[in-house]
């Protein structure tokens, strides 16, 4: 019987398990490293809720200008969810004090894989925009993402004055623009971002004048917020 030749392993087969070897020894040793240094950055950042709220003069087509309130938290990652439904029933306080009977709210966001922004008639119900609000402050794909918020009257048609195929809410200029020539009675500009050991949250309110300081009450008593 003739004995089976094992073939000689190539040279270029052992380098690549050599190497990958190598890799793997590499992410076992610095797994320990990279928990550390994470650690530590959620050390020296502390556990506090960093919060920064500004308000200036947004003006729009055809009416009076509105009140621009520009709120920002920096929330430790264990804390996120908390502040999530904070921020959700805060917002849903000042639709509250700004409802009109016919308000209907929509939501527009990016879609990059679709190549168009996605217009969503979220519903006359502030019930709705608080389940909507809250599920989007939380989606993965939403991170580093900016979602327009708008309070139309019932007969305003958001496609009388979007394309969701040329409008995109990344633009420079935008939100803003949209804002301020969308009719709106209200609206806002959301987004978060994970921040190392941590995750910010941004909402920018545009509300009637004369309720800002109300709003910015509110804003205060919901998130702690100190102007």
């Amino acid at each position: 019987m003739t004995r089976a030749t094992v073939p000689a392993a190539q040279p270029g087969a052992m380098a690549g398990c050599l190497r990958s070897t190598t890799g793997l020894l590499g992410l076992v040793v610095l797994a320990p490293f990279a928990l550390a240094v994470r650690r530590c950055r959620a050390w020296r950042r502390g556990p506090e809720l960093r919060l920064e709220c500004t308000r200036d003069v947004f003006p729009v087509e055809g009416g009076p200008p509105l009140a621009r309130i520009d709120t920002s938290a920096d929330v430790p990652s264990a804390a996120v969810e908390a502040l999530r439904r904070r921020l959700t029933e805060t917002v849903v306080r000042v639709a509250e004090r700004l409802r009109r009977p016919d308000d209907v709210y929509h939501l527009l966001y990016r879609d990059p894989s679709a190549g168009e922004t996605v217009v969503l008639p979220v519903g006359p119900q502030i019930q709705e925009l608080a389940e909507r609000l809250h599920l989007v402050l939380g989606l993965p794909p939403m991170a580093g993402r900016t979602a327009v918020w708008l309070a139309l009257a019932r007969a305003r048609r958001v496609v009388d004055f979007v394309d969701p195929f040329s409008y995109d809410p990344e633009a420079a200029g935008e939100p803003e623009r949209l804002l301020a020539g969308s009719g709106m009675r209200w609206g806002m500009a959301t987004g978060f971002a994970p921040r190392g050991p941590s995750v910010v949250f941004r909402v920018v309110l545009c509300v009637p004048a004369e309720a800002a300081t109300t709003v910015e009450a509110m804003l205060e008593k919901g998130l702690g917020v100190r102007g």
